[in-house]
């Protein structure tokens, strides 16, 4: 099933608004934690459900900016997937320095929403590595076919020249 652009880009509007409308019901969160995946490893998304909703949708909203964008670009699969892991791995840098040092830049629901997203976007990364490999592999093979077999009056020439 594919899904056409703008309906993709509504979805991501609609789950940025959603998370919106939720965190403004929730006060912010007060914690302080060791790293972003202390949220989940310390098992206070059970303690704030509500805020792990919150921060799973906008989680969800940021790891499909990407895939929204790359879906202009046919081909350059070797380009989507640098371009994911280096977002991917600016994000999880931007989070842990975030939650760590305990500035307050940005709210920690987005700090723990980036870690989400950065580590979803590794899923990407690897699809498009594999679809770029696959794609070198069969130009590889097609390009075996591409040699012009010589006819019997070509050779006949060729040993005549030579």
């Amino acid at each position: 099933m594919k899904i056409s652009k703008e309906i993709l880009f509504v979805i991501i509007c609609g789950l940025f608004l959603l998370a919106y409308v939720l965190e403004a019901v929730v006060n912010p969160l007060k914690i302080k934690l060791p790293s972003p995946y202390g949220f989940i490893a310390d098992g206070y998304y059970l303690k704030y459900p509500f805020t792990a909703v919150v921060v799973g949708i906008r989680g969800l909203a940021i790891f499909l900016i990407p895939l929204f964008l790359y879906s202009f670009f046919s081909g350059a699969y070797y380009i989507k997937a640098t371009i994911s892991l280096v977002l991917a791995g600016l994000m999880q840098l931007y989070s842990l320095q975030e939650v760590a040092t305990g500035t307050t830049i940005t709210p920690l629901e987005w700090s723990l929403s980036l870690s989400i997203a950065g580590i979803a976007i590794l899923l990407p990364t690897i699809y498009y590595f594999c679809l770029g490999l696959l794609q070198n592999m069969k130009n590889w093979i097609n390009s075996w076919g591409d040699d012009p077999v010589e006819t019997e009056e070509e050779k006949d020439k060729s040993t005549k020249n030579a």
